[in-house]
């Protein structure tokens, strides 16, 4: 089994880039109305007001031809045209011309043009949409480009300025994430060197940071001599307790009571170094061993079962299959098991408590009052059940059987119990009252 490390990620989200991404944001979608409103402009301008235009003009010379039939055709740089009786020109011997406005291929380019038929006249008018281009240029695009430019500039600049005023925030928030508490009691304060370039909530900021730091310092060099004190003072008496078993076993020999007093006492001072482990976050120190959780149950139900018959209860435990050795900690491991029996022989009120291992699955059932669980719900953390318990039991507390896993890369859960035998029926047990405590190890 490969112990899971539990580390918290962090995750850097600097308000620069937050700004940046707005600002970014901005620019495109003001370049994105640019473009639309500019394709906007040139389909109307080459569409709808070129048509009408061109309409107007080819209606504008049949009425000078109506005053005067040799009447010349329009000349300007925008607007020229031909003119036939019978033949056409030859430039437009290939061309399929229909009457009204219309986009045909003239003089080597796509042009808007007009075409009708009067007076035994055949007029073609060509508009030279390269001008019209020009002017879109010099009297559209060039002033856009232009105020995009002070527009552009003047962004540029109060980004660079909202930049300024809120980079000391980001500094102070950038160092507290990155605070190694593990060593800080070692290391000054992570905000003395940020300068707030005179931001006055930056600077309070600061002070707050810095207030508050150094309290949890205070804190944690508190917490940690109160832990290397309760060490000591619960190592003496164990140490004095050992000694004595061993001398006692010296002169009366290999008891049982004494080595069962012995193994109690062995597994406290490793109950006592696997709490402290924890309180102080250093469960990495601890020795972890190639060994079977099937050992650590049989063990456990061999020391239990004296309090179980006490209380008339009687503990049965079940292997489905061989197990294979796996990496654990053998005394985190016992401890949660240990706590999660005594619980189930304090609290059931049963006849039996039933122990069956899968293969990444240990099942502790009991067939006791149980626990009302919520009507929607027949399956709870273990954690959350602590409040549930009515009866006063011993052990180091549900709570920390849920931290114990977590630290081992476990999860457990408690169900009811015949709710559980309903949607697992394979399994061999009476569908009765009571409670199921899963743990789910970790996989090999």
């Amino acid at each position: 089994m490969k112990i899971a490390a539990l580390q918290t990620a962090k995750v850097s989200r600097p308000l620069n880039k937050m700004f940046n991404r707005y600002y970014w944001l901005q620019i495109g979608l003001i370049a994105l109305s640019i473009i639309i409103g500019l394709s906007c402009s040139a389909w109307v301008i080459k569409g709808s007001l070129l048509k009408t235009a061109l309409e107007q003009e080819m209606q504008h010379y049949w009425m000078r031809v109506e005053r005067d039939p040799q009447a010349p055709l329009p000349d300007t740089k925008n607007l020229y045209g031909y003119r036939w009786i019978e033949q056409r020109p030859e430039r437009l011997q290939s061309l399929t011309l229909e009457e009204g406005v219309h986009r045909i291929y003239v003089d080597g380019k796509e042009r808007m043009t007009v075409y009708g038929e009067r007076y035994g006249q055949h007029v073609l008018l060509v508009f030279g949409e390269s001008n019209v281009n020009k002017l879109i240029w010099l009297f559209g695009l060039a002033p856009l480009m232009f105020s995009l430019i002070v527009l552009y500039s003047f962004l540029w600049w109060s980004n660079r300025r909202a930049r300024r005023y809120f980079s000391p925030i980001t500094r102070l928030a950038n160092a507290l994430e990155q605070i190694d508490w593990e060593h800080q009691l070692k290391q000054p304060s992570p905000f003395q060197d940020i300068n707030t370039d005179g931001n006055l909530e930056a600077a309070y900021l600061k002070q707050a940071l810095e207030q508050y730091h150094a309290v949890l310092i205070d804190f944690i060099r508190r917490e940690r001599e109160f832990s290397g004190d309760v060490s000591h003072e619960l190592r003496t008496p164990l140490t004095i307790l050992r000694g004595n078993v061993q001398l006692c076993q010296a002169r009366y020999g290999h008891d049982r009571a004494l080595t069962r007093l012995s193994n109690t006492i062995e597994d406290m001072e490793l109950l006592v170094d696997t709490l402290l482990a924890i309180a102080r976050n250093t469960t990495n120190t601890l020795t972890a061993e190639h060994s079977k959780v099937s050992t650590i149950i049989q063990e456990l139900v061999q020391d239990l079962a004296p309090v179980g018959r006490s209380k008339g209860i009687e503990i049965f435990y079940t292997l489905e299959e061989p197990e294979q050795a796996r990496l654990l900690y053998p005394s985190m491991s016992k401890m949660v098991f240990s706590n999660i029996l005594r619980n189930a022989l304090n609290y059931s009120q049963g006849a039996t408590v039933q122990i069956l291992q899968r293969k990444n699955q240990i099942l502790i059932a009991d067939d006791g009052i149980g626990i009302d669980l919520p009507d929607d719900s027949k399956v709870t953390e273990l954690s959350e059940s602590q409040s549930l318990l009515k009866p006063k039991g011993h052990g180091i507390g549900l709570q920390l059987v849920q931290k114990l896993c977590k630290q081992l890369g476990w999860r457990v859960e408690l169900f009811d119990r015949e709710y559980y035998l309903n949607i697992h029926p394979e399994l061999q047990l009476a569908a009765t009252s009571g409670l199921i405590v899963v743990v789910y190890l970790a996989q090999d």
